[in-house]
């Protein structure tokens, strides 16, 4: 052992050379160090070997160098070269002389981690958005680490998560105030992928879609190492920036050479690294060699419904009124493929029950249904189901909107920019079907040479629930929310109020077009004799007329509670041209008193 400390100690780098690799932007992406300015982003101090590794780069790989030479424990899973694997790997290529004579120490939990080496791909997956919780509107991503191994199928993959610690039942208010303000502490979590899709598949009902990354065997060595040093350690959470997406980019950007999130602006959201990933080259080839969708169960249920003749359908609905039972004639004499079909269809629907917590969700129906299929000869053919279009075909989710306003005698151009997301006229592309999430949508309008605050939207969520098959649960009760600092109707620019909306109504599509009915429940300063409260009922059709032209039709009446502000029939005609991503143009007539057109030109990024 003599000679090996000896001769290392000849090797051992020069400050200089030690100064030099402690500058090395490799280096500080796997301490997690924006620059040599900038402490860690990494709040775990176990995290670090030196006392002041957070903070100084350079004094955290020189104790971390001399750490590998270090005997090692009765736990071998706490030394160094186990802990951090991924600069163990990297000085190694560094530094190979020096390196070279440091002990060869037995991980076993890593060694468990990557399947004995075994790893050969990685993939990225979206988890689509699921609007019953905050944290969820934009959607989730993370990471699977693909073994080589036969023994291992796609639900025995390891995975990646990240998150914020959030105690169980924590109150709303409270949940969105420290998700905002950095209150939470989150970290790297790992599990089989079965889990994940046990989670997102299946509780919430939302679709898994993996993008398979064609990486050289270097790049998935150096990923699933440094995924390996993160888990369990802590960041300080942010939900607007310093969230899942941004930190599953910070991890794919140490191997992939493309910004995947913005880092100069305020938010990140996980559809824009798959909206980067799919456009990034890596040797002449995209980065992205495979899309798959791993469709949720709701969606397992709504495909299988559709794809059953008229008759089928109407069967499986009188079955269901009637407790699930198979004695039906109409059943009894269907071919045994197309009793299986019905009989999948029913234990999916009722998974679903399940989930939604639903009266007519039953242990006894489930049993007759499994005792029903038991007789039945295995099925011949997995089923298969229509690919959608993938999120990365999606519009693209910050907008700019340059517009021409006419009003009444008056002209104006409005400047919109919105941070995030979509509306009710943008393409339904790897979204919920008719429906709008955006935040931060703020309109200035110049006028008379000079430029005024029109409108500020901090949130706007709507939710048609559609439902598919028709059947108990399956959609609900259309719902709105939005918050706002806009004027009250368009007969005064200048009358802006601070605003609250709630909406509850009802939704249902015929042919191309979606018609509904709701009722809106207004909170609003009494600035301008409008007393504080107010309601609108509503009706109106969203219509797919081309797959490039969408048109929003609407008629309403607002009527004010206790001021003395006149009540109004209001109107709106809206309409989105073009099915690019990057842009579209935008045509709207709206009244409410008077009457503004607006021709609309908008860029999204």
């Amino acid at each position: 052992m003599l000679p090996l400390i000896v001769q290392a100690n000849l090797l051992w780098p020069t400050p200089v050379k030690i100064a030099e690799l402690s500058q090395d932007p490799y280096w500080l992406a796997l301490l997690h160090m924006r620059d040599t300015t900038s402490g860690s982003e990494i709040i775990d101090p176990e995290f670090f070997l030196a006392t002041k590794g957070s903070q100084d780069a350079k004094a955290e790989l020189a104790t971390t160098l001399h750490s590998f030479f270090m005997a090692a424990e009765s736990d071998k899973n706490t030394h160094s070269q186990c802990r951090f694997p991924a600069r163990f790997n990297w000085l190694k290529q560094q530094l190979p002389e020096l390196l070279s004579q440091a002990p060869q120490i037995q991980c076993p939990l890593l060694s468990e981690w990557t399947d004995k080496d075994q790893i050969s791909s990685v993939s990225a997956i979206f988890a689509s958005g699921y609007l019953g919780n905050p944290a969820s509107f934009y959607g989730h991503v993370l990471l699977k680490f693909n073994s080589s191994s036969g023994s291992k199928n796609i639900l025995q993959q390891q995975s990646l998560n990240f998150g914020a610690a959030v105690p169980e039942k924590e109150n709303p208010l409270i949940y969105i105030t420290k998700g905002i303000f950095g209150g939470y502490d989150a970290m790297f979590s790992h599990g089989l992928f079965y889990l994940n899709v046990q989670s997102y598949g299946e509780a919430e009902l939302r679709d898994l879609w993996e993008y398979k990354l064609d990486l050289q065997p270097e790049q998935v060595k150096s990923l699933s190492l440094h995924a390996w040093e993160l888990i369990g350690r802590n960041y300080q959470y942010f939900f607007f920036k310093q969230n899942c997406a941004f930190r599953m980019a910070e991890l794919l950007e140490l191997v992939v050479n493309a910004e995947l999130i913005n880092k100069n602006q305020p938010w990140a959201l996980p559809v824009s690294i798959f909206h980067n990933l799919a456009t990034v080259q890596q040797q002449g080839n995209p980065l992205v060699e495979d899309v798959v969708q791993h469709p949720s169960r709701q969606q397992r249920f709504h495909q299988a419904y559709l794809d059953l003749p008229e008759p089928i359908k109407e069967l499986v609905a009188v079955m269901v009124q009637q407790g699930f039972i198979t004695e039906l004639p109409d059943y009894q004499q269907l071919p045994v493929a197309q009793k299986v079909k019905v009989l999948q269809l029913l234990f999916d629907y009722l998974e679903f029950l399940r989930i939604s917590k639903h009266e007519l969700y039953s242990e006894q129906a489930k049993r007759e249904l499994l005792k029903a299929r038991l007789i039945l000869p295995a099925a011949t053919e997995n089923p298969v189901y229509n690919t959608a279009a993938a999120p990365h075909q999606s519009t693209l989710p910050s907008l700019l909107q340059l517009s021409a306003i006419s009003h009444q005698q008056r002209a104006a151009l409005q400047l919109r920019f919105r941070a995030t997301y979509y509306d009710m006229l943008t393409s339904d592309t790897a979204r919920v079907p008719y429906s709008a999430l955006s935040m931060f949508d703020l309109k200035l309008r110049w006028q008379d040479g000079k430029a005024d605050l029109h409108s500020f939207e901090l949130l706007n969520i709507e939710n048609m629930n559609l439902s598919v098959t028709g059947l108990p649960a399956d959609g609900g009760y259309a719902w709105k929310m939005n918050i706002a600092y806009k004027p009250q109707d368009l007969s005064c620019w200048y009358c802006q109020s601070l605003q609250f909306n709630a909406g509850l109504g009802n939704a249902a599509q015929w042919q191309a077009s979606l018609w509904y009915l709701m009722l809106d429940g207004r909170l609003h300063q009494d600035r301008f004799e409008t007393g504080v409260t107010s309601a609108e009922p509503r009706v109106g059709v969203v219509t797919d007329v081309t797959p490039w032209w969408r048109s929003q039709l609407e008629l309403g009446y607002r009527y004010y509670f206790f001021g003395d502000q006149q009540k109004f029939v209001s109107s709106k005609w809206l309409n989105r041209f073009g099915q690019h991503k990057n842009w579209d143009l935008r045509f709207s007539v709206e009244k409410q008193k008077e009457t503004e057109v607006g021709l609309s030109f908008g860029y999204y990024w």
